[in-house]
């Protein structure tokens, strides 16, 4: 039986939050020893190397406009990057990832804004009650909420996230998938590099332990799941992918427990399950609508 391409861009998009949350733990050892905006910036340009020698054939062939559309996706990751690491340095890690998660229930709501289409109270409901899950893991160590700097940054990095998956599905069905994710991944490392030369201290060697995040999150978290996020895009809407990469908090989680023996409370399983439920609202209920309705036209013929 044939796996329909839809079928494979939710487990590629899956795989892709799998990946960025086991991601956590491997930036949280570099960033440790280096300025968080310089392992980024030669993440992405290590990233961006090794891209461009596989797809180099089609980077010959780029237009100025596939160029062009991968430096606006390029734009959006990066300043979703910057707004997020600068925000860390004046908010907690709590409460980042829930502003920052955002972006799950922002995604619907600036796709019917831009497509003017009402996208309908499904992808609504399922946004909102992955977002509360989000929230619950979050915000699993800490009860006080209140918005400083750090938090209007993170809430910047949220739009800033959600434009880049509203950027990549309006292009990534034009103009060639590899191109632009080349180009996006160049664009990033570029100015998270120029902001980290501009603003932190410069590292001279780097240690080992960096040189191992720096693999895992160039090969795997960059090179593979931007380019998977790419091509699933091509086949999914951007409000199913965005609930699907929201799969990251309870990985992420997931491997927290595994690695560095956090402990779970009640509100971060809570989490995990709202978010899995959200999943399972728009993959199961469509699908038994559209049985229904074909059971019911057979009745009737």
């Amino acid at each position: 039986m044939k796996i329909p391409r839809s079928l494979w861009a939710d487990i590629l998009l899956t795989f892709v939050a799998l990946i960025w949350g086991l991601s956590f733990t491997a930036v949280k050892d570099g960033i440790a020893v280096i300025p968080p905006m310089e392992f980024i910036g030669l993440r992405f340009i290590i990233s961006s190397l090794v891209l461009g020698v596989v797809f180099f054939n089609h980077l010959k062939k780029m237009t100025l406009q596939e160029l062009l559309a991968g430096c606006v996706i390029g734009f959006f990751l990066a300043l979703g990057f910057l707004t997020q690491t600068i925000g860390l340095a004046y908010t907690t890690p709590g409460k980042s990832g829930f502003l920052t998660s955002l972006y799950i229930i922002i995604v619907p709501f600036l796709t019917s804004l831009f497509c003017k289409k009402f996208v309908g109270w499904i992808p609504i409901a399922a946004a909102v009650l992955a977002f509360v899950g989000v929230c619950l893991i979050s915000l699993a160590r800490s009860d006080a909420f209140s918005l400083g700097p750090g938090d209007i940054l993170s809430i910047l990095c949220a739009f800033a996230f959600a434009l880049q998956i509203l950027a990549v599905a309006h292009y990534v069905k034009k103009y060639n998938m590899y191109v632009l994710t080349v180009i996006q991944i160049v664009v990033t490392g570029v100015i998270s590099l120029a902001y980290s030369f501009t603003f932190e201290p410069v590292t001279g060697v780097l240690p080992g332990t960096v040189w191992l995040a720096m693999i895992y999150t160039s090969l795997m978290a960059t090179c593979f799941a931007f380019l998977a996020q790419n091509f699933a895009q091509k086949h999914t809407s951007s409000s199913h992918a965005a609930l699907l990469l929201g799969l990251e908090a309870p990985f992420s989680l997931l491997f927290s427990v595994v690695i560095w023996g956090e402990v779970l409370t009640p509100r971060s399983i809570i989490g995990s399950a709202l978010i899995f439920a959200a999943i399972l609202l728009v993959e199961v209920i469509p699908s038994f609508w559209q049985s229904a309705g074909g059971r019911k036209g057979t009745t009737v013929s």
